[in-house]
């Protein structure tokens, strides 16, 4: 019998264990699945996901589990720095449960954590676009450069590829050769009164060889103008010159450093005269007088000259190049005060191979001394043809 009683009392017990594990494990069963419908929301990043989990559970007495979780979730993504679906999260709890303060405390955390965040970016961002701007515009300032310096084509797909640049040269050297076959020579001596228009012919020969650093080269030039169309005193005049040059290509190569040498020749005319009256006024006041009869053109004249020049400017087809020259040799003749040449070419091209080019060239040439009866100057107009090799 009680052997019996012992056995019945261990059944009761063990039915009561039973009756007591089964609920625990079926409530955390069912917790765990409501976590996993929050994992689910949360990687879905969707706050209506998780106030519909929340919302169908708030009264569930095993709600604060999935509270608690929830918040934990939450705070794992501001580590993240992951504000801004923390504060929708923590939103959608608050609205579940007024009474969590942890919740509404956290809220304001995180909105304060957004709002630095959002500063941050909005820095940032202002940041890059200047950054941009900035880029831009240096990317415009060199393709201004690149439309300058280099030739450019067309892609297939409206792409435009720069392929060489505009200075670039397979050969260092470079020559010229121009005849001016019509040389309109106007002559005036405003001391003098003295004015002439003649016919002329000139040549000039241009050479350049390019060094990595420097360009040397050299111009030939003269004329010879021998037929008067009006103003006739029996003289023919000419001028020759030879020039020296160099340019720096650091600088410019189209800036160029001229030093040589130049002369200005008058052949012997008709000798002016003097008459009797002006001769006496001459005598008495020191007064230089006026010669009449004759020529009284600048006679021989040699100097050494140092100017400036430029070269190969292009202006749409036209290629122009142009000098100006100080004939310091003035000095040396008591009658000149100051004398300089200059010259201005335009070269149009007719016709081109792949090694020479021919140009239809328009030009000017003037020489200019300031004597002490008076300015004297020496106009050329040139229409002639040039020939010179091209650069590949």
């Amino acid at each position: 019998m009680r052997i019996r009683n012992r056995i019945i009392s261990v059944l009761f017990a063990f039915f009561l264990a039973v009756a007591g594990v089964v609920p625990l494990y079926a409530i955390d069963a069912y917790v765990t699945v409501i976590y996993r419908r929050i994992d689910v929301a949360f990687v879905n990043r969707s706050d209506s996901e998780l106030n519909v989990v929340l919302s169908e559970n708030n009264r569930d007495r095993s709600y604060y589990l999935m509270e608690n979780y929830t918040m934990k979730k939450i705070r794992r993504l501001i580590i993240d720095s992951d504000y801004e679906f923390a504060m929708k999260a923590d939103l959608v709890v608050i609205d579940n449960n007024l009474d969590n303060i942890e919740a509404v405390e956290l809220y304001s955390m995180i909105a304060a954590s957004l709002e630095k965040q959002q500063e941050q970016e909005r820095a940032v961002a202002e940041q890059r676009k200047l950054e941009l701007a900035k880029f831009q515009a240096e990317k415009d300032k060199q393709k201004v450069a690149l439309e300058k310096d280099y030739k450019s084509v067309q892609t297939p797909t409206g792409d435009t590829v720069y392929v060489k640049s505009k200075e670039e040269k397979y050969t260092s050297t470079w020559w010229k050769l121009a005849f001016g076959i019509f040389d309109g020579h106007l002559i005036n001596d405003v001391g003098n009164s003295f004015s002439s228009f003649r016919y002329g012919i000139s040549a000039d020969m241009n050479y350049e060889y390019t060094f990595d650093k420097i360009m040397v080269g050299i111009d030939l030039e003269g004329q010879a103008v021998i037929l008067p169309f009006s103003g006739n005193d029996g003289t023919t005049i000419g001028d020759f010159s030879a020039v020296p040059k160099f340019a720096l290509a650091g600088l410019s190569k189209k800036v160029q450093l001229r030093t040589g040498f130049a002369g200005v020749i008058r052949s012997t005319g008709k000798e002016a005269s003097v008459s009797y009256v002006d001769q006496l006024i001459q005598d008495q006041t020191g007064i230089p007088a006026k010669k009449t009869g004759g020529s009284n053109l600048q006679d021989n004249f040699f100097s050494p000259l140092v100017g400036i020049g430029l070269g190969h400017i292009d202006i749409g087809p036209l290629t122009i190049s142009a000098n100006a020259d100080w004939l310091f040799g003035s000095f040396a003749y008591s009658d000149v005060n100051f004398a300089m040449k200059s010259a201005l070419n335009m070269a149009l091209p007719i016709a081109e191979s792949e090694k020479f080019k021919v140009s239809f060239n328009l030009g000017a040439k003037d020489t200019l001394f300031a004597r002490d009866t008076g300015l004297e100057n020496r106009l050329g107009l040139i229409i002639g043809i040039g020939a010179e090799n091209v650069i590949r």
